[in-house]
């Protein structure tokens, strides 16, 4: 059963790593390496003091063990899901095996047991017989995080069935998200306080011991001591941890369909004449903030950015540092159009609807309301509470002039790329028990997440000129001219997502019925070229997507901000640690080199665009021959 699963699960990763998503597995794989192969150097840092290196290694454990709870949260659906089997006669533990051998497949697993090899290398510092202990000890670990990975994935759905379930999954995938960015807080705190040589309390030591993900290294130190029956109790009590998950995880696997929550407002309201919340537009108006307030998965959607934001301005007062409080609504604002960048596809094949009652320009205009009535008040708000608890009055001009490009800009891109790029999930009617089985956006969030910084560039300009040459008017102006780049953004982008809808509306609804492309179906029935993208290509134009925002943005632009405005934040920002007369080269040429690459892969995007529609017309001709001019048979083609 495992074998045949796992050349499935083979078979699938090998036909979809094409195009962007190969890229984005390969940046992963990239950055996860990195994290693995630090893991193992720490094992062989020099510390004088006993028992403070376990500790430190039980805690990286802890870190790798709660990026495999919620780490699921990030990508989506899996692979491979028990639904996927619901029609075939197997028992539930015997399809939690084949499953689990299934799981082990995979980029991340692989880099997850490169990294627990730090048990073996600390065990080998100790002794042949602990190193001995070391190699059951970690493999039991991975398989007990797998696993826990599994369990924790069917209990967040079943949590986020309701609203406050889908809010704390929200809040969990935000603190997942800061904790990847901002987890360089962490290790610095430790290197500048005295764990290194004091160790960690008593208390503290021994809490983390009683962890799951740090029994291995119970076992491997109680081996060095000399404590056998400790190092069987830790093994043992792994090993009936991992069949216990087992059996949970295979009870969920084959449970009934659970009704589904349902989640009511206000009877008989009273409907809209006029104003704002009458006509077409005003009905989906009401529409989309009634799906925000009850779909779970909507409630997911506007809790990540809020908390994500959060998280992000308050955790540098662990430092006594309030710089980032008042950039707490422009935060918001900004990952707001990362998480709600696909919401035609939530709504699934139900676009229908609006395709032939004729209403794009209202649905249009109506959804981009919705996101500025949802996202809109929250981001002001923070913006000016965050400000005023700050205390830093020089923040006033700044956040003025990033919040309404961010909110307005963001309302025209969400809805563009709802549209442009749509990533087809399990249809509404259809969505599994579980909510977070929902396409898989990431790609598309990332590309946003830097796209999204582009609306607050005049405004900014025009407040970094104003502080520069101390012109208070051209410094205030940065409000203004944002919220004017925000109205024309919005109401730009607004009408290109309505154009496209109209154009591509029936296309969209065949994409999220089949999966597949309508242009792709038409040509591989014909019995013509199939069309698809050059995988180099579309391999190098990920590859840029992903190099040229990160050299455009942190690496150059905002750099170049700070070394211009004497601000001296370092982060992770490569000019800030270089001397004054070097900073402003390197950050000048990492702007032009992510220009480049932002170019470099819009052209080779054009490129396959212009590929894809000649091979169409020439799957076009095709037909027109093989049906010999008979306009019935051409007919009979073009319905197939």
């Amino acid at each position: 059963m495992a074998d045949v699963l796992i050349r499935m699960k083979l078979a699938i990763i090998r036909h979809s790593m094409t195009g962007g998503k190969a890229a984005w597995m390969f940046t992963g794989a990239i950055f996860g390496l990195l994290f693995a192969t630090a893991t193992i150097w720490l094992t062989f840092v020099d510390i004088a003091k006993p028992g403070v290196l376990g500790d430190l290694l039980a805690c990286v454990w802890a870190m790798w063990m709660l990026g495999w709870v919620v780490g699921p949260l990030w990508g989506g659906s899996a692979v491979l899901r028990a639904d996927h089997f619901a029609l075939l006669p197997l028992p539930r533990r015997k399809l939690a095996v084949g499953l689990l051998g299934a799981a082990f497949v995979g980029i991340t697993t692989a880099v997850t047991a490169l990294a627990f090899l730090s048990l073996i290398t600390y065990a080998a510092h100790l002794g042949v017989v602990p190193a001995l202990i070391a190699v059951p000890a970690a493999a039991g670990e991975l398989v007990f995080v797998v696993l826990l990975s599994r369990v924790a994935y069917a209990l967040f759905g079943f949590v986020a069935t309701s609203r406050i379930g889908a809010a704390i999954t929200g809040v969990l995938f935000a603190a997942m998200i800061v904790l990847s960015q901002s987890g360089w807080m962490i290790i610095v705190a430790v290197i500048y306080s005295d764990v290194l040589s004091t160790g960690f309390s008593s208390s503290f030591s021994t809490t983390l011991r009683w962890i799951p993900s740090s029994w291995g290294v119970v076992a491997v130190d109680a081996a060095d001591h000399g404590d056998w029956l400790l190092v069987l109790g830790a093994l043992a009590g792994l090993a009936v941890l991992i069949g216990l998950l087992l059996l949970i995880w295979a009870a969920t696997l084959g449970t009934p369909r659970r009704s589904r929550v349902t989640i009511r407002g206000t009877s008989h309201a009273p409907v809209p004449t006029g104003g704002l919340f009458a006509g077409p537009t005003g009905a989906v108006f009401r529409k989309e903030l009634r799906t925000w307030w009850r779909d779970p998965l909507r409630t997911t959607t506007a809790t990540v950015p809020i908390a994500w934001a959060l998280f992000t301005a308050l955790l540098p007062l662990t430092f006594d540092a309030k710089e980032l409080l008042p950039w707490a609504g422009p935060a918001v604002a900004l990952f707001a159009i990362t998480s709600a960048c696909n919401l035609y596809s939530q709504d699934g094949t139900a676009l229908w609807q609006t395709i032939t009652a004729g209403t794009e320009h209202a649905d249009v205009r109506g959804r981009q309301w919705a996101y500025l009535a949802v996202f809109g008040p929250i981001s002001i708000a923070l913006s000016i509470g965050f400000t005023v608890w700050s205390g830093l009055t020089w923040a006033w001009p700044w956040v003025a002039a990033t919040v309404p490009a961010l909110l307005g800009g963001g309302a025209g891109l969400i809805i563009y790329a709802s549209v442009a790029a749509m990533v087809p999930g399990p249809d509404a009617h259809r969505r599994p028990d579980n909510p977070l089985e929902r396409a898989d956006t990431t790609g598309q969030s990332h590309v946003l997440f830097w796209l999204g910084l582009i609306p607050v560039a005049p405004a900014l300009t025009a407040v970094i000129l104003g502080d520069q040459f101390d012109l208070p008017v051209l410094l205030w102006a940065g409000g203004p001219i944002s919220l004017a780049t925000g109205i024309a953004l919005a109401w730009w982008l607004g009408s290109a997502a309505r154009n496209k809808l109209t154009a591509k509306g029936a296309e969209m609804l065949h994409i999220m019925r089949t999966g597949r492309n309508t242009a792709a179906g038409r040509a591989a029935a014909a019995g013509g070229t199939k069309i698809e993208v050059s995988k180099r290509d579309a391999t190098i134009a990920g590859l840029c997507w992903v190099g040229g925002p990160i050299l455009l943005f942190p690496q150059g632009l905002v750099p170049l901000v700070f070394i211009l405005t004497g601000v001296d934040v370092k982060s992770w920002f490569l000019a800030m640690y270089l001397p004054h007369e070097w900073g402003t080269p390197v950050a000048g040429v990492s702007l032009l080199i992510g220009i480049f690459l932002c170019a470099q892969a819009i052209l080779i995007a054009a490129r396959n665009k212009n590929i894809a529609a000649q091979r169409e017309a020439a799957a076009a001709r095709e037909r027109d021959e093989a049906a010999g001019g008979d306009p019935a048979q051409h007919h009979q083609l073009e319905s197939v």
